[in-house]
């Protein structure tokens, strides 16, 4: 997933500022549900299953699950 976001951010399609707001979100240790799940930070979205990430989806990507 790691890699996903910093391919995102070498592309300029996730900013700065996101980056640090899913580092705040992170620290929280957040609840996820045990299915899919998806959490937008406006120019990127992470999608997951149960307690971790899966993917990173680029704006105006469809997720599927359950929002956080």
């Amino acid at each position: 997933m790691w890699e996903h976001i910093l391919e995102r951010v070498a592309e300029r399609a996730i900013t700065l500022d996101d980056l640090h707001r899913l580092r705040s979100w992170v620290v929280t240790e957040p609840w996820a549900p045990d299915g899919d799940w998806y959490k937008d930070f406006d120019s990127f979205i992470i999608c997951g299953t149960g307690e971790y990430p899966k993917t990173v989806l680029k704006k105006g990507m469809k997720p599927f699950g359950t929002a956080l």
